[in-house]
């Protein structure tokens, strides 16, 4: 471990006794003796962020063909905007990390839609696809207007350098009674806990934070926010997606040049899956606090 990797917190809970549990990619994972959760002694501010995340990213960094896999990934929004609907609708909602803005495409029908991404690239798709108000930066920094009853983030948190600063600007974001919800993985599951080093969301550096059920508790509670609900999320993904991830880019380049009506053919189909490692959160801002 570096010198610079012994002075990282933790970015769930801020706690301070952090140490080596694994090396992934040549990147350093510290976990904390607080929380449980796992941190990256790497950091990427906005303006790194905003480069790493361009087009390209979704053409090949943890997606194969982000948008190749559109069918797939509505179904899971659909999934995502039901769930929230079974709590509240109607009001004023901001998702942060949009991309291409398919969650934003269906839930527009119940919410007033707005969506926050740190890619200029995918920000202008966006706009174009949706028609909602799309802002590109840090939601730290941008001056947003407060009062929303959602701020959604689907598998974004574990990517931000401040997640803890995010949540916090959240909370001020959203109305009195307002609610945040958010999927990440969860590095204290059965699976992750069982497959160690090989876990499949151990990906650095797009994964800063590897949380567990403590600490996002910590990280909601924290910023102010009560009623935490942990739930877990199954997600629909094409087999395409599937062989990239568990071969590599290089042997699924390999694969596609030798096979490409079975990759094709892979492209168009999808299945469900649902390993409990992947955490369904959402958390209410009392009616009392500004």
């Amino acid at each position: 471990m570096t010198e610079a990797a012994a002075g990282f917190r933790c970015r769930a809970c801020d706690g301070v006794r952090t140490t080596p549990r694994f090396t992934v990619d040549g990147y350093d994972l510290l976990r904390c003796h607080d929380c449980g959760s796992m941190t990256t002694a790497w950091t990427m501010p906005a303006a790194a962020a905003s480069e790493y995340y361009g087009e390209a990213y979704f053409r090949g960094g943890d997606y194969r063909d982000y948008q190749g896999s559109a069918n797939a990934l509505r179904a899971n929004f659909r999934r995502f905007a039901d769930r929230l609907a079974a709590i509240e609708t109607g009001g004023r909602l901001l998702e942060l990390g949009c991309a291409y803005g398919y969650f934003l495409e269906e839930a527009e029908r119940r919410w007033q839609c707005e969506g926050v991404d740190v890619s200029h690239d995918v920000v202008d798709a966006c706009r174009r696809r949706t028609g909602c108000r799309v802002f590109a930066g840090d939601v730290i920094e941008l001056p947003l207007e407060a009062g929303y009853q959602w701020i959604v983030a689907w598998d974004v948190v574990e990517h931000l350098d401040r997640p803890r600063d995010a949540v916090a600007r959240a909370f001020d974001l959203l109305a009195p009674g307002g609610r945040i919800a958010f999927t990440t993985g969860d590095i204290s599951s059965s699976a992750a806990r069982a497959l160690g080093p090989a876990w499949r969301l151990l990906t650095p550096p797009s994964h800063l934070t590897f949380f567990s059920r403590a600490g996002v508790r910590a990280l909601l509670g924290d910023a102010g926010f009560v009623e935490c609900a942990l739930g877990t999320a199954g997600y629909a993904r094409t087999f395409d997606f599937a062989m990239y991830r568990l071969l590599g880019e290089r042997r699924y380049a390999a694969l596609a040049r030798r096979w490409p009506a079975l990759v094709a053919h892979a492209r168009r189909r999808s299945f469900y899956l649902n390993l409990g490692d992947i955490m369904f959160v959402t958390a209410r801002k009392p009616h009392d606090r500004n």
